[in-house]
């Protein structure tokens, strides 16, 4: 004996419907209500600011521990010319000191909160200068885009990427 169609497609529709109300909806629920308030957001984003000034200052100071704590052990950036490094990697060029800087300074920071409040975006400016390791002095200006994730209470870097700005003529 067999199960009329319609019997099939209406156990077809009841299950996706049952499907919608216990998973699929709590699931979209719970990401609204993870919003973050107006002063909440105006909070993060200051730590973020800070810490993109923070990370400017490691490399005039020549401070490899500022890296070392806001970078994220998974970190990863690439750089202008497309090199891609890791949190080891940038750490360990850092400490070489192939270039010595004289100013280096982020500005022009936006960030953007997500995910209820535990992912941060920035975009903004760096401007750098300083000499580099045969002695020649450098000025670079670059855009970055940076990933933070808050883990554990404290705001970490996970992934970045820089563009040149092109010097004016």
């Amino acid at each position: 004996m067999s199960v009329p169609r319609i019997f099939t497609a209406g156990l077809a529709r009841l299950f996706a419907l049952l499907l919608m109300m216990f998973v699929i909806a709590p699931a979209a629920l719970a990401q609204e209500g993870a919003d973050v308030t107006p002063a909440q957001e105006a909070a993060i984003e200051a730590v973020i600011k800070e810490l993109a000034t923070q990370w400017s200052t490691a490399y005039l100071k020549h401070d490899p521990a500022i890296l070392e704590r806001i970078w994220a052990a998974d970190f990863v950036y690439v750089e202008p010319s497309g090199h891609r490094f890791t949190k080891a990697e940038g750490i360990a060029n850092l400490k070489a000191g192939t270039e010595r800087h004289t100013s280096s300074a982020a500005s022009s920071i936006d960030v953007r909160v997500y995910g209820g409040g535990t992912v941060a975006v920035d975009i903004g400016d760096y401007r750098e200068s300083g000499v580099d390791k045969d002695g020649k002095p450098f000025e670079r200006a670059s855009r970055f885009t940076n990933v933070w994730v808050l883990r554990d209470g404290k705001w970490q870097c996970v992934s970045g990427h820089a563009s040149l700005i092109p010097a004016r003529p």
